[in-house]
């Protein structure tokens, strides 16, 4: 299954298995092929409400139609932690986002996630513990649309050190947040990050 976030909406590519664990979708479309898919897309741009679109097929190839009708581009970032189960946090745009990047041509996708962090926070002694599902979101670039697939990769870090924000990324601030008691809901932040730190809560109980 993957979900895929396309503004504030999010298309689910599923089998008719994992239909059962998916509740209420606002549209359920059989057998999609690639114009059904750039219809869905139609569908929820013009729906100004959240809208939860199920694709019932194999995923796998779904996502490879998907991917026929945006540009992919692949990116890594983290969850970083640090020993008192505080969640490492940037600002960019005005709003809380997960330190990410794009892959770099030649480089592994481990070495990317680590980097983008440091790159983007300044931080330092950051060490990789175990991957997290991968996100997928869309976007419109340079009359080009965009499909971003990032992996999600849960890190450690130092809560003893001294930030500094990439500012040419757009990055206002660093800062650590407490993830017990944090309010996924209340936070200013996209659809994707709220789903991937989502995920890895629920990796713990």
């Amino acid at each position: 299954m993957y979900h895929i976030f396309h503004g504030k909406h999010r298309l689910i590519l599923a089998n008719d298995e994992d239909e059962i664990k998916i509740d209420n979708p606002d549209f359920i479309i059989p057998n999609s092929e690639e114009e059904h898919i750039k219809k869905t897309l139609t569908l929820a741009n013009e729906n100004s409400n959240e809208t939860t679109i199920l694709l019932l097929g194999n995923p796998i190839k779904l996502m490879k139609k998907v991917q026929k009708v945006f540009h992919l581009i692949t990116a890594a970032g983290g969850l970083v932690l640090n020993p008192k189960n505080e969640l490492l946090f940037i600002k960019r745009l005005g709003k809380w986002d997960l330190p990410k990047g794009k892959l770099e041509p030649g480089e592994d996708i481990k070495t990317c996630a680590i980097r983008e962090v440091m790159e983007e926070t300044g931080a330092k002694n950051i060490s990789l513990i175990h991957g997290l599902p991968n996100t997928f979101h869309t976007y419109y670039q340079n009359e080009q649309s965009i499909i971003k697939q990032t992996h999600w990769y849960r890190m450690n870090g130092n809560q003893e050190q001294s930030f500094v924000p990439q500012i040419e990324e757009g990055i206002e601030e660093v800062k650590w947040m407490d993830i017990n008691n944090l309010s996924l809901n209340d936070l200013d932040t996209y659809p994707a990050i709220r789903f991937i730190i989502d995920a890895y809560l629920n990796t713990l109980n």
